[in-house]
């Protein structure tokens, strides 16, 4: 049902796919609709890697004997080293990888299958809100619909509902994609600080990044100095 505004907002459209997979036109809000966000929080895949990590690091805390802080802070190393981002790793952590790849391995796929299925329910979310304002089929369109789609057009519409969850922006950078991870889990900053990476050498490992105002916020957790990373990590 339509509100009664007395200046109603512009909506523009964008067609989305290509003569191969069909072209559709879906309406430009440059966020998430309330009702596709509450879809996408039904998968809740930020949890799940959260559990993972944790679950890594518990391992690493024991069969390494590391502090707990560190232990979660190499956990979270390996697993955004595993999920793409450029982390270079250390000697000791590269050791730690290896020993537990089988684990990285289980785990990994226990993502891809709960990230398969954010991807399904952020497309099937499109097609029922804003597809569905022009037609009431679509209003139906489940997850199971969605599965029968072209890959093809399926990531197209998937690739067009990551802008508009990121209010139009294009992809963040792999630095900022490792501070959110960082951030979910806690922990201001992933990687070693300047001048003090874990393996006691006196370059960093990669680049750091700043730590954004949720991890420096009272609430945030802090992270454990430089100082005693590296000797934890080195003995």
């Amino acid at each position: 049902m339509p509100l009664p505004f007395v200046t109603a907002p512009e909506i523009r459209v964008e067609q989305v796919g290509d003569e191969t997979t069909g072209i559709l036109e879906f309406p430009v809000f440059n966020s998430l609709l309330a009702g596709e966000r509450m879809m996408l929080d039904e998968i809740d895949y930020q949890s799940t890697v959260n559990e993972q990590t944790h679950r890594l690091a518990r391992i690493i805390q024991e069969m390494d004997e590391l502090p707990e802080e560190v232990a979660k802070l190499v956990a979270s190393r390996l697993m955004a080293k595993h999920i793409g981002i450029p982390v270079v790793l250390e000697p000791k952590e590269d050791a730690i990888r290896k020993r537990e790849h089988r684990l990285i391995r289980e785990i990994d796929n226990r993502l891809s299958a709960q990230n398969e299925a954010q991807v399904t329910r952020l497309v099937t979310a499109a097609i029922v809100y804003r597809l569905g304002r022009v037609d009431p089929d679509c209003a139906k369109w489940s997850d199971d619909d969605t599965r029968n789609l072209t890959e093809g057009l399926r990531n197209a519409i998937y690739a067009f509902m990551l802008r508009e969850q990121r209010g139009g922006a294009a992809p963040a950078d792999p630095a900022a994609t490792l501070q959110l991870m960082a951030d979910s889990l806690g922990k201001p900053n992933l990687l070693p600080p300047t001048g003090e990476p874990f393996s006691g050498s006196s370059t960093t490992s990669g680049p750091v990044t700043t730590p954004s105002p949720a991890s420096t916020s009272p609430g945030a957790r802090k992270s454990s100095s430089g100082k005693r990373s590296t000797k934890a990590l080195a003995s």
